[in-house]
């Protein structure tokens, strides 16, 4: 059903996206650091009747290419950025995970919301270390012990029980294509010092932000709080979830999802 396509983005990295190549609006699913495509797989299926899905694998992720360059947010929305233009996607829903939520949000800041109808964030909050300004960060991250704290095995942040054959298929994903988290730090590190409020406080679409209840990264009260910043962001909670919403509850995603756009489209 996802057919696996690829392209050379100007820096000439080969990424690989997965398309079901069906007519309908188009939703871009990106996944966070360290994850791939195939834990899309389940929730794909659930959109396949009414919308085209894509999902993305970032630079040196999944299938994509390992490369030394590129380690940054802003590249990765340029990746987004060059799949969008040779697609070219038109009303896009925009899903992110993780760091994939970043991704969106940096395109956002880059290149604006021609291209885009609404945003869905899975489980990121705008700010990853906590300070005085931001309480909601990632487990016990600070300024004192960033960037050090982001060296540690962290997890892979899964509460509940993934489809079997799904998980399987990953982890075999994983071994025939490992990800190397040493050689994708500098990502990593940049990931959790930016602060995307400024681009949600002028946020222009609707945003919906899923939290996972029983997420081991973050306290889901980041998502009310992300309420607060703009009436265009509406919050929600998945119970009996951890961290990666679109593999552990799909059906409860889909259902929050489709529920959120029948109020604009």
């Amino acid at each position: 059903m996802l057919n696996e396509k690829s392209f050379i983005t100007n820096d000439d990295i080969r990424i690989v996206y997965y398309d079901t190549e069906r007519s309908g609006q188009p939703i871009l699913a990106v996944p966070g650091i360290g994850s791939t495509a195939i834990l899309w797989e389940e929730i794909a299926k659930l959109f396949a009747a009414d919308y085209r899905f894509i999902v993305i694998d970032p630079r040196n992720q999944g299938r994509s290419q390992r490369t030394f360059k590129g380690q940054r947010i802003s590249r990765h929305a340029a990746d987004l950025e060059e799949l969008i233009t040779k697609l070219n996607l038109k009303d896009i829903i925009a899903i992110g995970n993780s760091m994939g939520a970043a991704n969106i949000w940096a395109y956002v800041s880059l290149f604006g919301y021609d291209r885009l109808q609404a945003i869905i964030d899975l489980d990121q909050p705008p700010k990853m270390i906590r300070d005085s300004s931001w309480e909601y960060g990632f487990k016990d991250l600070t300024w004192q012990n960033y960037p050090d704290y982001l060296k540690a095995d962290l997890g892979n942040g899964i509460y509940a029980h993934i489809n079997d054959e799904m998980f399987n298929r990953a982890k075999v994903e994983s071994e025939k294509f490992p990800y190397f988290a040493e050689e994708n730090y500098l990502c990593r590190i940049e990931h959790a010092m930016q602060d995307w409020r400024d681009v949600l406080i002028n946020l222009k679409i609707p945003m919906l932000v899923l939290a996972g209840q029983n997420s081991p990264f973050f306290d889901y009260h980041f998502a009310y709080a992300m309420e607060k910043l703009n009436t265009k962001i509406t919050a929600r909670i998945i119970k009996s979830c951890g961290h990666l919403i679109q593999a552990e509850q799909p059906l409860m995603m889909y259902q929050e999802v489709v529920n959120f756009l029948k109020n604009f489209t």
